[in-house]
């Protein structure tokens, strides 16, 4: 174990998309004078115990392996002991948290009309996210565990629904950081319980930056340019031959200068609609529909279970959509095309409740948008129902799909970018001060 109680607080410095389904996030540490970054992909749940660590716990002589070289971030067992977190229980999170027995399994509410915000899965996640990265940096840079408590001050890219961004961005941001700020901080404190000495880490926030959902990634598209905006003529060239040739003369660089946009940016729990006008966040016009692909999963886990075939095995809509992200074995192909077919029929709804949204929105700016960009975790799956009904309500305007490999991961990279972007020039401010 390594000593670190005189050790200076570490900086951390993270966009976290805190999804109805998924946790996606890039965080940024420093080991050794240089830059580390992490990647965070995690099912949004956790499953609670009353027992105060869990039932066999790792030998602190595995800290490297564990915490370094293996997905530590969706094994994290801790208990949480800050004002947004109401009891101290054990809790484990992400992909663990789907197979592991508890006393309760929480996931985010899908069906009405509960803020993100007031769910306290929303802390959970993003302070367990933020502990995690702290323990993985001091091991990658002792390779032990510390002998003390681990400080971190934390910079937090964060979002909300745009419904609940328009509402609740200043509170959300606030309970992070407290609400005097500097003189009155918050204080969160996790403890790591993985392994048989407990690791306590404490989160002190400097800064929040609160974004709207999908409009984070539509920073994210702006910054990858014309390498994102050629795969994405590529793939509308591919779906769509005919929408792809009345783009004929449009090149990736043309594209990345597009300024009037809507985004449809389908989640689990919600489907946001950014726009953005003369290249600007347009908040008026911009719209949340309570729906998501969580809500096909749900309403598709009650048919089974009405029509008899409940024996498909899944306690809850995070089993089903992990399990229909995986290829099918020859053992599991019989319970993968079924669930598929249930699901698919429930999406189906989905995507005309979509489309009836985007129209509402494409009436208030229509006139002059130019690109309408569809992306987000839930976006795939329903890819071949929602994006002919999306280019029929669009007309003429071209629907650019982004594919998987880019669209589930640019709401944290855009998240990432703004919470960085405020940092450097807080940075750039205290250099100039020091030098006057």
């Amino acid at each position: 174990m390594s000593n670190s109680s005189a050790a200076a607080p570490m900086q951390i410095t993270g966009g976290i998309d805190v999804g109805n389904g998924y946790v996606k996030g890039v965080v940024r540490g420093r080991v050794g004078g240089k830059d580390v970054f992490d990647s965070v992909d995690l099912p949004s749940a956790v499953v609670s115990t009353s027992r105060a660590t869990p039932k066999v716990p790792e030998a602190d002589s595995q800290a490297t392996s564990i915490v370094v070289e293996e997905d530590f971030f969706n094994r994290v067992s801790a208990s949480f002991t800050t004002p947004l977190v109401s009891h101290s229980d054990l809790r484990t999170m992400g992909r663990a948290a789907l197979t592991m027995p508890g006393s309760k399994f929480t996931q985010f509410e899908v069906i009405g009309n509960r803020s993100k915000a007031d769910q306290e899965l929303s802390a959970v996640l993003v302070l367990g996210v933020f502990a995690a990265k702290a323990l993985k940096d001091h091991v990658r840079a002792h390779g032990s565990l510390p002998d003390s408590e681990l400080r971190a001050t934390v910079r937090a890219g964060l979002a909300l629904p745009i419904a609940e961004y328009v509402q609740r961005r200043s509170a959300f941001a606030a309970q992070f950081i407290g609400t005097l700020g500097a003189e009155d901080p918050a204080v969160h404190l996790v403890t790591i319980k993985n392994f048989n000495t407990p690791v306590t880490v404490r989160l002190d926030f400097a800064d929040v930056q609160v974004l709207p959902e999908g409009a984070s990634a539509q920073f994210a598209i702006t910054d990858k340019g014309a390498p994102l905006a050629k795969a994405l003529l590529d793939d509308l060239a591919a779906d769509d031959p005919a929408e792809a040739a009345k783009l004929q003369g449009v090149t990736p660089e043309v594209l990345v200068g597009v300024r009037n946009t809507i985004g449809v940016d389908v989640g689990e729990g919600t489907v946001n609609f950014p726009v953005f006008s003369d290249g600007g966040f347009n908040s008026e016009a911009a719209a949340t529909l309570n729906q998501g692909y969580g809500t096909a999963l749900t309403n598709a886990l009650e048919q089974m279970s009405t029509s008899g075939s409940a024996n498909l095995g899944f306690a809850n809509r995070k089993q089903l959509a992990d399990f229909l992200q995986q290829t099918p074995s020859p053992f599991t192909r019989s319970r993968f095309d079924q669930a598929s077919g249930f699901v698919e029929e429930e999406a189906t709804y989905l995507c005309e409740e979509i489309g009836s949204r985007f129209q509402d929105v494409l009436a208030e700016v229509g006139g002059t948008t130019e690109v309408v960009y569809v992306y987000g975790g839930g976006s795939g799956p329903i890819k071949q129902i929602l994006r002919p009904i999306l280019q029929k309500v669009a007309g003429d305007i071209p629907v650019l799909y982004l594919d998987a490999a880019y669209s589930r991961h640019l709401n944290r990279e855009g998240l990432y970018l703004a919470v960085k972007s405020v940092e450097e020039a807080a940075v750039g401010a205290s250099e100039k001060k020091g030098a006057a």
